[in-house]
């Protein structure tokens, strides 16, 4: 299955795509449901690599090892996609896309296919709800920066 959450983001398309390439957004926007055992992030994410990392639910209760592959992250489509995998997910292909709509505000959406054998109905609706609460941390992380 595949979820779609899109987004308008008061900020230009080139500043919103540098951000989404710093490990410290990723920590920002997930923080309060899924935290990570953030010294295993580089400060830029780069294609080709491979991450493993521990989750965490709510920042506190350990989860299982996740890992991800950054299989592709394109300057000029403004695109960033992973492969990722871990605990009862055995896909979790994600792509992140910024779009530029005017001179100060750009799309940002989160494209994810899932699969979790029986529990990929249940996965996805959880996936909506946190990539729709992802969204509002960057609404609040970009409002925190002007």
């Amino acid at each position: 299955m595949t979820i779609l959450v899109e987004s308008h983001l008061p900020l230009p398309a080139g500043e919103a795509w540098q951000l989404v390439k710093r490990s410290q957004t990723l920590i920002f926007v997930t923080r309060g449901i899924i935290g990570f055992r953030s010294g295993d992030f580089p400060a830029i994410w780069q294609q080709g690599q491979l991450i493993s990392t521990r989750l965490y639910a709510f920042g506190l209760i350990p989860l299982w090892k996740h890992s991800l592959k950054f299989e592709r992250i394109d300057d000029d489509r403004m695109e960033l996609s992973t492969s990722e995998s871990g605990g009862l997910i055995s896909v979790w292909n994600h792509l992140i896309k910024i779009e530029k709509e005017s001179e100060t505000i750009c799309k940002y959406s989160d494209k994810v296919e899932i699969r979790a054998g029986i529990l990929t109905p249940l996965v996805c609706l959880f996936a909506q709800a946190f990539y729709r609460y992802r969204q509002r941390r960057w609404k609040l992380m970009v409002n925190r920066t002007d």
